[in-house]
């Protein structure tokens, strides 16, 4: 199977850097340019199938995609989902630190070990994202050309749990496209930011 993975268009939010899991942002002026570049890049690309998360910033880049794809079959898959950030959500680093110091201190040293007040663990994030996408690796036909739209905390989770990477070095670029490959569980990277 291949997998062509992608991160949605930016939002208001990744402008202002701002901490936004759940919160169901649309993309600004740029994101749905971002969505139509990746869109023109994906245009003469078979795609069987395509899974988004649940909230308007894929749903909206996929869109732009599937214009040029109306066969394919899609999935609105809620396990993609970004992280919830609670009571983070919707404010930038200064805010954050300012709002509740002691726990983003912590968070600094050990990030995936440190939760936020009503957000999701990382380590449940992280389960839940690998589950997800090792279910559809498994059902779907080995043949199958399948396109990811997630968000970039989803993708540098898979993109680790696939390579032993360092999730804080790889950056998924909006309006590009990653491609890896299955084979019999094991994932490899065949290329980033096409």
């Amino acid at each position: 199977m291949k997998l062509l993975v992608t991160r949605h268009g930016e939002t208001q939010y990744n402008l202002e850097k701002k901490y936004y899991g759940r919160t169901d942002v649309k993309l600004d002026e740029l994101g749905l340019a971002q969505a139509d570049e990746l869109a023109e890049k994906l245009r003469a690309t078979p795609i069987d199938y395509a899974i988004r998360s649940d909230l308007k910033r894929t749903q909206e880049t996929l869109a732009k995609v599937m214009a040029f794809h109306p066969e394919t079959k899609q999935i609105v898959e809620k396990g993609i989902d970004e992280m919830p950030f609670g009571i983070w959500e919707g404010l930038n680093a200064d805010q954050v630190a300012a709002l509740d110091p002691k726990t983003w201190d912590a968070w600094l040293k050990a990030p995936f070990d440190v939760t936020p007040s009503g957000a999701e663990p990382y380590r449940v994030f992280e389960k839940r994202v690998e589950e997800t996408l090792d279910h559809y690796v498994k059902v779907l036909p080995p043949d199958s050309m399948l396109l990811v739209v997630a968000h970039q905390g989803v993708l540098r989770t898979l993109y680790r749990y696939w390579t032993g990477g360092d999730f804080w070095s790889v950056d998924f670029k909006a309006g590009c496209y990653s491609v890896f490959e299955a084979d019999e569980g094991a994932v490899m990277l065949v290329d980033m930011n096409l």
